[in-house]
């Protein structure tokens, strides 16, 4: 065997479970280590017929078998105790013993499946019910479960290093956004605003809108896809809507200006609508709802951008990752925040950035065809969360940004080459007691209260909230920081 072979036997050998063969064929047949291993290896089990997927199946061994202190690969010692099957009770034990001898004797191979994210209830759940499966089916599962501990297993050898980060104080922070932005043609009211929406976001943990933004936002005003100077101003007010121009400015001090005159409309009728054309939203869309939610109004938000998101059925992007907020009063609010994209577009380009893949089901490259390469998937098409439904609610965001002044995300342009779209944003905000009495605010807290003691279940915005909570400097990265910091002149 030659060392590069022996190198790569070795390192992918046991992904596949005392099935060493399936790396061999791999290599033999040409794969290139730099690519994808995970479809290759896929491919070379799924076409090595039955009788040696079946000898793959046997080899792995038996969850009864996995529950007692036997000889383990270190791979499946972790998933035992991240599963908690090295915690099990002398009943669990005897069950788990019991169902697997059944389940051997039905179908002649093991019971297998990728604990990850699960724990023992559920496992022994999925026992339950699987052991009472036909055998073609049964064969089937088994085989996709080892194809997907396979993949987890590759994923945790070529996971990236932790990303390296430096304290800084919150008020530095924001001296030095401030001055990269002001240094690259933003006005001090402007670069005030955004400033402290990304410094805001970086607080809450959400890096991929946090100061991670700033060179784009600084590459957009000095090619002029931001106006640095440009002030929003109101063209119309019709009924429950305002209609404002932003000229181009960043949403940030957009928001500063038209939020206010929204809150007291909404606050007087009932009901507001901000219609905000012309703005550059390159932020996460909580700020303005929970800027909304803290003046007592339930909101709702929404807007398009750059074509990023293929439609369901669809290959090429046509959509923007198209996001959606809500936020209603409380201490924390309820906080909704989420593009209609599988993955957030920013935390794609984190991964890109840091050479790591993303999951299935994410986007497509540049072919057309699906991929975890998040660099491909940059170059090709986003996919929309929950297929036809995610797709179908891109569209609705399209349209009602549409209606506020476009540009549809399809015929949008990027003319500054940032990343950072010009287009419209639909802003609702609605009392809590002009829809449903004195009582309903209080109403809908105590339901959210009682979601709240539901053991497992967290609600949106919830590790955001407690992130903002935490005392002590910003924990920036150290890579992001050194070019803010050349941006500032620092």
């Amino acid at each position: 065997m030659s060392g590069a072979r022996e190198a790569f036997v070795a390192r992918y050998g046991g992904v596949y479970e005392h099935s060493p063969w399936v790396a061999e064929r791999a290599w033999d047949g040409g794969i290139a280590e730099a690519g994808d291993v995970v479809p290759v290896l896929a491919r070379v089990v799924e076409r090595a017929g039955h009788e040696a997927q079946l000898a793959l199946l046997r080899a792995h061994p038996d969850l009864a078998g996995k529950l007692g202190v036997g000889e383990l690969t270190p791979e499946s010692a972790q998933e035992q105790a991240g599963a908690g099957l090295d915690q099990c009770s002398a009943e669990e034990f005897a069950e788990f013993t019991a169902l697997n001898a059944r389940y051997v004797e039905r179908f002649g191979f093991p019971f297998i499946i990728a604990v990850r994210g699960l724990d023992r209830a559920g496992i022994l759940a999925a026992f339950r019910t699987r052991v009472e499966g036909t055998p073609e089916a049964e064969f089937r599962t088994a085989l996709n479960q080892v194809h997907r501990i396979a993949a987890l297993r590759i994923a945790a050898m070529t996971a990236p290093k932790p990303v390296a980060r430096t304290p800084v104080e919150r008020d530095d922070l924001m001296r030095l956004v401030g001055t990269a932005l002001a240094r690259s043609g933003a006005s001090a009211a402007s670069a005030t605003a955004i400033a402290e929406t990304v410094v805001a976001a970086e607080v809450d943990g959400a890096h991929s809108h946090g100061v991670f933004r700033v060179p784009a936002y600084a590459r957009a005003l000095a090619k002029g896809g931001i106006d640095g100077a440009a002030v929003p101003k109101l063209i119309a007010r019709e009924g429950a809507v305002l209609r404002y121009d932003a000229n181009r400015c960043a949403a940030p001090l957009a928001y500063q200006i038209a939020l206010p005159e929204l809150a007291a409309l909404a606050k007087a009728s009932g009901v507001g609508v901000l219609s905000l054309a012309n703005v550059a939203h390159f932020q996460a869309m909580w700020p303005e709802t929970e800027w909304l939610a803290g003046e007592g109004l339930a909101a709702f938000a929404c807007t398009a951008n750059l074509p990023y998101l293929a439609p369901a059925g669809g290959t090429k992007p046509v959509f923007g990752t198209n996001p959606l907020a809500f936020a209603l009063p409380g201490d924390p609010p309820v906080a909704i925040d989420m593009a209609t994209s599988t993955m957030a577009r920013g935390d794609i380009m984190l991964a890109a950035r840091e050479g790591r893949p993303v999951g299935d089901g994410v986007g497509l490259g540049p072919d057309g065809l699906p991929t975890t390469d998040a660099a491909a998937i940059l170059a090709g098409a986003q996919l929309p969360f929950g297929g036809y439904k995610g797709s179908a609610i891109a569209l609705m965001v399209e349209l009602l940004a549409g209606l506020c002044g476009g540009p549809y995300s399809d015929i949008a342009e990027d003319a500054a080459g940032a990343g950072v779209p010009v287009g419209a944003v639909f802003v609702l905000a609605l009392s809590p007691e002009a829809l449903g009495g004195p009582d309903a605010l209080a109403e809908a807290a105590a339901f959210v209260a009682r979601l709240r003691q539901m053991p497992g279940v967290r609600l949106p915005g919830a590790r955001r909230h407690a992130n903002r909570a935490k005392a002590g400097p910003i924990m920036v990265e150290d890579q992001i920081l050194a070019e803010v910091r050349g941006l500032a002149g620092a």
